[in-house]
């Protein structure tokens, strides 16, 4: 067998090999030590995040409910809004006839027509007052027939 030109070389004695594999034994288990301590580290890391996910996964479960409940509360405000429009809308077919009434142009007139238009609307959604009580002396029938002409 022949030796390599190397080991016939000064100092490529027996003795230099083991120290050199000693130190490469050293220097491997120095880096598998630090590996270790990384991968630990990593493993920790995993683990938080694992943690963190599993909150916002708890978290959006959250919000999702609360949009089903925004949703749902939308859907009776729609109803309210829907039957509001329902109940304004004999009010609503006043206003037309209501602006022919009205006197055109940019005149001094228009402001007391516009509180006119918005009494009309008002009153729509105000409900009736309640009848004066009835007294118990009797009347006239000429006093009930005058009235009766002053409130048309």
């Amino acid at each position: 067998m022949t030796v390599p030109a190397q080991e016939t070389q000064k100092g490529w004695g027996p003795g230099r090999k083991i120290r050199q594999l000693t130190n490469a034994v050293l220097n491997l288990d120095e880096t598998l030590s630090r590996l270790d301590v990384i991968t630990e580290r990593l493993l920790l890391v995993l683990e938080k995040l694992d943690t963190t996910l599993t909150k916002l996964d708890g978290s959006l479960n959250t919000l999702n409910s609360s949009l089903d409940s925004l949703d749902s509360s939308l859907g009776r405000l729609d109803n309210v809004l829907e039957n509001a429009d329902w109940m304004l809308s004999p009010a609503q077919s006043l206003r037309k006839p209501l602006k022919r009434l009205m006197p055109r142009g940019g005149t001094k007139d228009e402001a007391p027509a516009k509180e006119i238009e918005d009494e009309a609307v008002t009153e729509e959604s105000k409900p009736a007052p309640k009848p004066a009580p009835r007294s118990s002396r009797s009347r006239s029938g000429s006093s009930s027939q005058s009235r009766r002409k002053t409130e048309k």
